[in-house]
């Protein structure tokens, strides 16, 4: 078998049918669809077993909640096919994406991993799309990989895999923001990996979903791995301006921990502590700036100082909403 396809479900029922159906209309011939129910408590555990009589390329697994990395664990764990690739259930996937991709991958076995771009919180005022250049990497993977600031998009979908690369690995069950954690093993993995023009995964925003809400132990949680990522590059002569630009999108991530409605007076003073005590010197992110993406921006240190800025920051922009 070709491809294996990880679809995990919980209470989505207003979604599930319109995710399948853009599976279904790939075009794709040597594969199987995984539906891994996780303990829904509406219809959508009864709406899989309805796909499944549907279609004989879907396979339905009902399981006791454990939230999205237990749920795609056991796809993996079950999954037969050459690639694996995942899909939310509440996103879609524009026509012939995989198909496209996947004959590429077919063409270059030689391929770990293929990533393929992405319109970003779709269907919202906030959309907008994330596209790729159409070439492979097949030397200092790691080292490219943070050069293209991938850990900024480093879902688990948009993204086809040689199942292989996922031996021994699996996502962390209970965590959030479980993709930051386990990408950048997955591309150590890999022997090389190809960035895609071709066809597009649809991110959609729902209300209430993991990317409209600001819990503090959410965000933590985001920081966190990130953060872990810049100590493991922060000593890489070769990746100096790239692990400033990373230290001043942690730093950005650790401030608007403080904006987070639940955060508490003991919340808001480790962010302080903690910003101080790992905050590289001012100049060296000044040189990294330039050559940052647009989305990072550079704080003005210099006249105020970094716990004074974290205060009246925090104090004076809009509290992110849980």
């Amino acid at each position: 078998m070709t491809l294996s396809i990880i679809v995990p479900v919980y209470n989505v029922e207003k979604h599930l049918e319109r995710c399948i159906k853009s599976i279904i209309a790939q075009g794709l011939t040597d594969y199987e669809l995984i539906l891994v129910d996780d303990g829904s408590t509406d219809h959508s555990g009864a709406l899989c077993d309805e796909l499944q009589r549907e279609h004989s390329c879907i396979s339905v697994i009902h399981q006791a909640n454990g939230g999205l990395s237990a749920a795609r664990n056991t796809g993996i764990v079950v999954a037969k096919g050459r690639y694996i690739t995942f899909v939310d259930s509440d996103d879609e996937l524009c026509q012939h994406t995989l198909k496209e991709n996947l004959e590429y991958l077919t063409c270059h076995p030689e391929i770990d991993m293929l990533e393929y771009p992405v319109e970003v919180h779709a269907d919202s005022p906030q959309a907008y799309r994330l596209s790729f250049p159409n070439e492979t990497q097949a030397t200092d993977i790691f080292a490219d990989w943070i050069r293209r600031e991938g850990y900024a998009h480093c879902y688990a979908w948009n993204k086809i895999y040689r199942t292989e690369v996922w031996s021994g690995t699996c996502f962390p069950v209970g965590a959030y923001y479980e993709d930051t954690a386990v990408m950048p093993d997955i591309v150590r993995r890999c022997r090389s990996i190809h960035y895609s023009s071709h066809g597009c995964y649809r991110y959609i925003k729902h209300p209430g979903s993991i990317t409209t809400s600001y819990r503090y132990d959410k965000q933590r949680q985001l920081f966190e791995n990130n953060h872990r990522l810049y100590i493991a590059i922060k000593d890489d002569a070769t990746l100096y301006t790239e692990a400033m630009r990373l230290w001043i999108s942690c730093l950005n991530q650790l401030i608007d921990l403080g904006r987070c409605s639940d955060a508490d007076q003991s919340d808001y003073a480790a962010i302080v502590e903690e910003a101080e005590r790992h905050h590289p010197a001012y100049k060296a992110l000044i040189k990294a700036a330039p050559n940052a993406a647009t989305r990072v921006k550079l704080l003005p240190l210099p006249v105020v100082g970094l716990s004074a800025y974290c205060r009246a920051y925090i104090a004076l922009t809009k509290p992110l909403q849980p």
